[in-house]
């Protein structure tokens, strides 16, 4: 615990006072009102005298509040202090031009961290951005402000900060005044919800208590997903998953962008309809033919209706309206002139949602929502929140951020009403707080095809991991502009294989546009032998499903992010808190994306504690720097000493995630050490929503030259009707050999262990033994098959 929270615990035993549910304090400026939602979160708002637009329309926070508010603060004139005096000091709002601005004290070393998507260093000190969702074309290292905008901020100092406020916005953290930490907005609520934490676990943890953690996606979605702009005809995409198949390359889904609905770019949007009977002969055949497959069709949707599309008129009462309640035409569109939708009606998600129920009848199984910031909203645009509660209408810049939270929402409660069984997976690149309990699986928007387009992705995604949105991924390989770099495309493909979708993505329009740079996303269309490295990234994702499920479950179950900085888990580590190109993928695999073309060496920092190369089993003692040889067959990745971590080792091709049968073909790698181990396996049938799956505990400790490995699950009567699984355990060649081994306190015959090569995207070599798991009682099985 850090002196500060321990001046906190030292204040909260002597001057807690408890009040009831919420305390009003009138201030000559204003009205501060407190609320608390747990014993470490506490609300603090304040409405201006004179401010008339202190509505809150966000459903980000689902925590109720408590009944006693126990934490300690004090109001006065000048503001509010949360903590005591010396911990959070919180200036009332004041009007800053367009915006009413809270201010907040920041100590010398106080790092920030948070605030969604930016191309910036982890720490956010320093630097001034917008809370306004916004595209970026093509963008690189720098880019401040994108796509998807999260008001939650954590600090190094024990707290975290939410603005529970998805109007237009902007946060100063330190740049214009070196100790001031400042965030304004244009309308809605004033306020921020205060959290206290020993860690950055803590914080997070709490925060994911106020706004939801993320459903469990379908077990596919970490499968390989084949896309591009844009699939142009039935024929070329299944000539292309043809390809796939013949290079031994699994595909788990093919997604559709906006030719599926038109033969152009421009004045198309809005059809949502297969119109080009030459080029889609039979949809739904076709989309049939790929669920036989167990090829998942996800089709592109966007919520602007252009004139010139089939829908215009019939959508024209749903449209966003002008300040006289007219619909509102955008003319300055790149798509064209037309209206947006207005999602927040009810009337509109219902019409809306009528053009996913007929595809969804025709066979497609998952949606792609884009443009949702809104990408077009001018000022003079007005909604209509009645449905919402509330009776006048909106500008745009009131409900800016909120637009595409509403979206996602939209589709996961038709989804939820119509397949009430069924799990969604909702492609947006656009949301809110609390989006990602509707299912949301967020891309970072057009990133440039380019190598700083891929360093940017790491601040990106570890930004927004840490905002609490746990599936935001990239468009793998870039997306805008690029030259033909085939290493370029093999480096991003190897680290996206540890981040949340593996989703390569990128331009290639053909005779569509031929002034537009095209570069296939599709692994089986690179040239050799950059395809053949390719593989080894798309098959070692495979064999990461048992893991990266888990990782799923641990978000759903307990707020834990799949993809962290190194900070997050080793926060007293003062070297780890400044490493931004480095990663956690789960609590056992730190991964070093190789980020500048023609690299030979990568110097790596690990963090305290031995370190078990990924790719050869070598040991490294952490808590320093090391250098790492480099080669276009694999990435540095290192195992965490303790760790033990499932794969899926199958014998046969893989063609898609379908084929994955958790009864068998799993193999676990533990990597001693000599402090005990845990982890766990989660198992269901990775389709149906609200499931009790499996959990299967794994306990591992060694001493000297002993392994204790113990197996345990909480669904021991399905082993007593007769199920058993097979696991084949597996530790490292480069530590002590041979072993006296132990498993659920049978001893293993050491004879029974074997020298084994398993291929990762090389050799490596580990001790092997396959062992029956019947529940409560482990067995060695009568033939030990590892090749």
């Amino acid at each position: 615990m850090n002196r500060r929270l321990l001046l906190l615990t030292a204040f909260i035993l002597l001057f807690t006072t408890v009040f009831s549910q919420s305390k009003k304090i009138t201030v000559n400026s204003g009205t501060w009102t407190l609320t608390q939602y747990a014993s470490n979160i506490i609300k603090v708002s304040f409405l201006p005298k004179g401010y008339i637009t202190n509505e809150n329309i966000s459903d980000a926070v689902i925590k109720k509040p408590q009944a006693a508010i126990t934490i300690p603060y004090k109001v006065q004139r000048d503001g509010a202090f949360v903590g005591n005096e010396y911990f959070i000091k919180i200036a009332a709002p004041e009007k800053d031009n367009e915006f009413y601005s809270f201010a907040f004290r920041l100590h010398d070393s106080e790092k920030i961290f948070g605030g969604g998507e930016r191309a910036l260093p982890l720490n956010r000190r320093g630097y001034q951005f917008n809370l306004y969702n916004g595209p970026h074309y093509g963008y690189g290292e720098g880019a401040d402000n994108l796509n998807y905008s999260v008001p939650f901020f954590t600090s190094s100092m024990g707290y975290g900060l939410f603005f529970d406020n998805p109007s237009k916005g902007y946060v100063d953290i330190g740049k214009t005044d070196a100790n001031i930490f400042k965030a304004g907005f244009v309308s809605g609520e004033l306020n921020v919800y205060v959290i206290l934490g020993n860690d950055y676990k803590a914080i997070l943890s709490s925060y994911y208590q106020l706004t939801g953690t993320q459903p469990l996606p379908p077990r596919w979605a970490f499968g390989n997903l084949m896309s591009r702009f844009g699939y142009t005809s039935e024929a070329q995409v299944k000539s292309i998953i043809d390809s796939m198949h013949q290079q031994d390359i699994p595909v788990d889904a093919v997604i559709f962008d906006l030719f599926w609905f038109g033969d152009s770019i421009k004045q198309t949007m809005g059809n949502l309809a297969w119109v080009n009977k030459d080029k889609w002969p039979n949809p739904t055949q076709m989309l049939k033919d790929f669920r036989k497959q167990n090829i998942n069709p996800i089709l592109i949707t966007e919520p602007y209706v252009v004139k010139s599309s089939l829908n215009y008129d019939a959508s024209k009462q749903y449209h966003a309206v002008d300040s006289a309640g007219n619909p509102f035409v955008l003319t300055d569109f790149y798509f064209g002139n037309g209206g947006l939708i207005d999602i927040f009606r009810k009337d509109a998600r219902a019409w809306f949602w009528s053009k996913y129920k007929e595809q969804m009848n025709n066979g497609v199984e998952a949606w792609w929502g884009d443009l949702g910031e809104p990408e077009r909203h001018p000022q003079q645009v007005y909604h209509n929140l009645k449905d919402l509660g509330f009776n006048r209408l909106f500008k745009a810049d009131e409900v800016h951020n909120a637009y595409g939270n509403q979206w996602t929402k939209m589709l996961y409660e038709y989804y939820a009403k119509e397949y009430p069984a069924k799990r969604l997976f909702s492609l947006n690149r656009s949301g809110f707080a609390g989006t990602q309990r509707y299912g949301i699986f967020p891309w970072t928007g057009d990133v440039s095809r380019s190598w700083s387009g891929l360093r940017a992705q790491l601040p990106v995604l570890l930004g927004m991991s840490m905002s609490g949105v746990p599936y935001v991924h990239s468009d793998a390989g870039g997306f805008a502009g690029g030259e033909g770099d085939n290493e370029l495309y093999v480096r991003w493909l190897q680290f996206a294989a540890f981040t949340p979708i593996f989703r390569p993505h990128g331009t290639d329009l053909g005779d569509i546009d031929k002034n537009s740079f095209s570069f296939p996303s599709e692994a089986a269309l690179i040239a050799e032998p950059y395809r053949m490295y390719a593989s080894f990234a798309i098959n070692l994702r495979y064999s990461l499903l048992p893991y990266n499920y888990t990782l799923a479950y641990s978000q759903a179950k307990y707020g834990e992010p799949l993809m962290a900085p190194l900070y997050y888990y080793f926060p007293k580590d003062t070297t780890a808190t400044t490493i931004a190109d480095e990663f956690m993928w789960g609590k056992s695999i730190l991964v070093a994306p190789v980020l500048h073309k023609g690299d030979a060496v990568r110097n790596i920092y690990l963090p305290e504690g031995k370190w078990y190369r990924f790719n050869d089993t070598g040991i490294v003692e952490g808590n320093k720097w090391t250098t790492e040889s480099l080669s276009m067959d694999k990435i540095p990745v290192y195992a965490k000493e303790g760790s033990i971590i499932p794969m899926w080792a199958s014998k046969n091709i893989i063609q898609s995630t379908h084929d994955y049968d958790s009864k068998k073909d799993i193999k676990i790698f533990y990597y001693p050490s000599q402090k005990k181990s845990s982890a766990i396996l989660y198992d269901d049938d990775g389709t149906t929503k609200n499931v009790t799956g499996e959990v299967i505990s794994f306990n591992a400790v060694t001493t000297g030259n002993k392994l204790s490995f113990t197996i345990t699950t909480n669904k021991k009567s399905v082993y007593q009707k007769g199920l058993v699984r097979k696991f084949r355990i597996s530790v490292p060649c480069s530590f002590a050999y041979p072993m006296n081994v132990s498993v659920n306190g049978v001893k293993l015959n050491e004879q029974s262990w074997i020298k084994t090569a398993y291929q990762f995207n090389q050799h490596t070599m580990f001790n092997s033994i396959e062992v029956q798991f019947k529940g409560d009682a482990v067995t060695m099985q009568a033939e030990i098959d590892v090749k």
